[in-house]
């Protein structure tokens, strides 16, 4: 159950999220969003998977960019508010696109290899540049990369031997 205490969304928030929907459903486009959430499985598969390199990764990113462009022209066949999966699945194939960007980013400016993160062209792990967490921000419709210190506290990093 959620919590009692929590403020109400904002009114303004809330028309600007309905606003945004209500466009959605009036999209009549060429592409079909399926079609988009396919590319993106398959482009994130070939060029971000663990093992990958720095042209791998840029061109994934082209890719995924240029799915974005395309998803802009869309169709969605039921206008409903109520019940409406293919609405429900476009807004998650929105995020989905988003997420994919925010994770390619990351896995590009990170010149390493750590964990599940391997990439061909930095084998080794590099704590004293990437022993940070990597944080991705919206800003004026771009994303910002940053990073936030880790906090060592019981058990110090150590490599993975397998």
């Amino acid at each position: 159950m959620g919590d009692p205490k929590l403020a109400p969304v904002p009114d303004d928030q809330v028309r600007r999220e309905e606003s945004r929907i209500a466009e959605y459903l009036k999209k009549d486009g060429p592409e079909n969003p399926y079609d988009i959430r396919r590319e993106l499985r398959t482009t994130m598969q070939k060029h971000v998977g663990v093992y990958r390199d720095g042209e791998e990764l840029a061109e994934g990113m082209r890719k995924v960019r240029e799915l974005r462009e395309r998803f802009q022209n869309i169709h969605v066949k039921d206008r409903s508010r109520v019940y409406n999966s293919n609405l429900f699945h476009v807004l998650e194939i929105e995020n989905l696109l988003d997420l994919a960007e925010v994770m390619i980013l990351g896995a590009h400016a990170r010149e390493e290899s750590r964990g599940g993160h391997a990439r061909r062209d930095f084998t080794t792990r590099d704590d004293e540049k990437f022993l940070k967490h990597t944080l991705v921000w919206k800003k004026g419709g771009e994303l910002e990369l940053d990073y936030k210190p880790v906090a060592i506290t019981k058990w110090k990093p150590v490599e993975r031997k397998y």
